[in-house]
């Protein structure tokens, strides 16, 4: 497998800086995680999506609101937002939860997952690379993103265009997503689109936020690390209700609406799922042992 699929840098980065990030990427996390793609790749699921193999096999126990869900509106046009805390981790559960209830959903994301052809149909690709193609790709994308769109079609966008940091050198305090482009309110307003936030708890590791402030060299190459921590991790996501967009234009002009629009979907951190009980996840727990087990045991056994 292709060691690009599973990296940050690619032939379009700087010489040193790709040495870089390879080498923290492989020595943080990567090879676990490109592991666990080959292995789903060998062994797939029948019927079983991209997103939802990748949230199965990083055994995340994503809690949400199902009802809350099941209230967004199932055809016509439909922007979902949210806040951007992990990078990697809440565009896969966001993307799985869309594809519950609009499996004819695309997500505006980091053009590193569209090196994962089962994930490409759904991906408009924002590259961040600074490379030659780097504007015509993001202009592509938003383009796509207005024509389905305009089709009735759902687009899932992160305003902030970036992982939320902390605003404190030494990531003494809670990471915040930059400030909401005024993109996004386009699209809401173009296509009269209605628009559900949603809002994830948690953020990145500290050793993250420092390093966001020492180099992006760095902050790149410790994202597979954040996602290799969070194996098997508890994500709480709140779903707002839909709003409609001529409700979202009385703040004002697009900025002012996307502050407001971020207002709202912070406010969401009051209104977060209940947390999984101890006692529940220590039947997870058994449970998942008793399945290696059982795997390990039949391996023995044909060998």
């Amino acid at each position: 497998m292709d060691d690009l699929l599973f990296s940050y840098a690619d032939e379009t980065t700087p010489r040193f800086k790709r040495r870089v990030i390879r080498t923290v990427e492989r020595l943080t996390g990567q090879p676990k995680l490109k592991r666990i793609y080959v292995d789903n790749q060998l062994r797939p699921r029948a019927g079983e999506s991209f997103w939802s193999a990748a949230v199965r096999r990083l055994r995340l126990d994503v809690r949400f609101d199902a009802a809350r869900l099941a209230a967004l509106p199932k055809t016509g046009p439909l922007v979902i937002v949210a806040n951007h805390p992990y990078g990697v981790l809440d565009g896969l559960v966001i993307a799985w939860l869309a594809e519950r209830i609009r499996p004819d959903f695309k997500i505006l994301t980091h053009a590193v997952l569209l090196r994962a052809p089962e994930a490409a149909p759904q991906l408009l690709p924002v590259d961040f690379s600074g490379s030659p193609t780097t504007m015509a790709t993001n202009l592509a994308s938003r383009a796509a993103a207005r024509d389905h769109l305009a089709q009735g079609g759902c687009v899932v966008v992160f305003p902030a265009g970036g992982v939320s940091t902390s605003p404190d050198r030494l990531g003494r305090k809670p990471a915040q997503d930059a400030p909401w482009q005024p993109f996004t309110a386009q699209l809401i307003e173009k296509a009269k689109a209605a628009v559900v936030p949603m809002y994830f708890e948690g953020q990145n590791s500290r050793v993250f936020q420092i390093a966001s402030h020492l180099s992006l060299t760095l902050r790149l190459a410790l994202i597979f690390h954040e996602v290799r921590s969070r194996m098997g991790a508890e994500l709480r996501v709140a779903i707002g209700a839909p709003i409609d967009p001529s409700e979202l234009a009385q703040a004002g002009d697009r900025r002012a609406q996307m502050a407001d629009l971020r207002r709202r979907t912070e406010a969401l951190a009051s209104d977060l799922p209940a947390r999984c009980s101890p006692e529940r996840r220590g039947v997870a727990l058994k449970s998942r042992i008793a399945t290696v087990s059982a795997k390990l045991s039949l391996g023995l056994k044909r060998d």
